[in-house]
């Protein structure tokens, strides 16, 4: 896919705002690489709100026992219930904790389970970054990000 038709929308689900830090240097990643993208929290947002991106980027903190932060709730119960994304693709940035090792990025998990369920394509490993590894989240993020965004130009 050329970067002339990819149009990516960027998803930020996040409880403390990390998240968010995280998809603004995706965004910038993308827009380097020459990739049109928006960057979304996803406070209200819907299903409706993937219909214009053939490229959904998903970027999600976990918290509590491996749950979705509460902004992406809606989003994620619309996505439960059955949407067709077939022919969309997707790549995935997780935040997480390893000294909760039976939750580390368990969010992004059920991201990944529940997007591809509704057909879409991952094309990129997910990215979990370790809270506790010493590096920081955004720089992590932004060069994951470019990374892989060269590939679709």
């Amino acid at each position: 896919m050329s970067s002339g038709n990819l149009r990516a929308g960027i998803f930020v689900a996040t409880m403390t705002g990390l998240a968010e830090m995280c998809g603004e240097e995706i965004e910038d990643a993308l827009g380097a690489a020459g990739i049109e993208s928006d960057r979304h929290v996803m406070d209200g947002l819907d299903t409706n709100s993937l219909g214009d991106y053939n490229m959904l980027i998903i970027v999600s903190s976990t918290y509590g026992h491996g749950e979705i932060p509460d902004n992406g709730i809606t989003l994620f119960e619309g996505l439960e219930a059955g949407v067709d994304l077939s022919g969309k693709s997707y790549a995935l940035f997780a935040l997480g904790d390893r000294t909760y090792a039976d939750t580390f990025c368990a969010a992004g998990d059920r991201w990944d389970a529940v997007l591809s369920a509704c057909g879409a394509t991952r094309v990129v490993d997910i990215e979990r970054h370790d809270a506790s590894s010493g590096t920081l989240a955004e720089d992590v993020a932004g060069e994951w990000a470019a990374r892989w965004a060269a590939s679709f130009v």
